[in-house]
């Protein structure tokens, strides 16, 4: 679990975004909830609304290789690298995976 809410970047939406690059997720709220969810992981990191993850560990995503895929590789208590893209600025983020809160 990382704790985050996106959209799929892809060539079409990084036009009509306007965005940098076209591959990776934007994480972004939505109704249900904020981009990044208190006390996840993924705002432990730092992580904010807007930035695109592009690669876990080294490894790109995109379409044929989703996010939620990727992270199912690991468990709960790893220590995962992510690549992120904040504006016009490429960052690193180690986060550590936790368990899912129930709801």
């Amino acid at each position: 679990y990382l704790g985050v809410r996106y959209t799929i970047v892809n060539e079409e939406m990084a036009k009509k975004q306007k965005l940098p690059v076209n591959y990776g997720v934007l994480i972004r709220g939505t109704n249900e909830g904020p981009g990044v969810m208190p006390d996840s992981p993924a705002a432990k990191a730092g992580l904010l609304a807007e930035d695109i993850i592009l690669e876990v560990n080294g490894q790109k995503i995109s379409e044929d290789s989703p996010l939620a895929t990727i992270i199912q590789k690991y468990n709960i208590g790893d220590k995962i690298n992510l690549k992120v893209q904040r504006n016009d600025k490429i960052l690193n983020f180690n986060v550590t995976l936790a368990e899912r809160p129930s709801l």
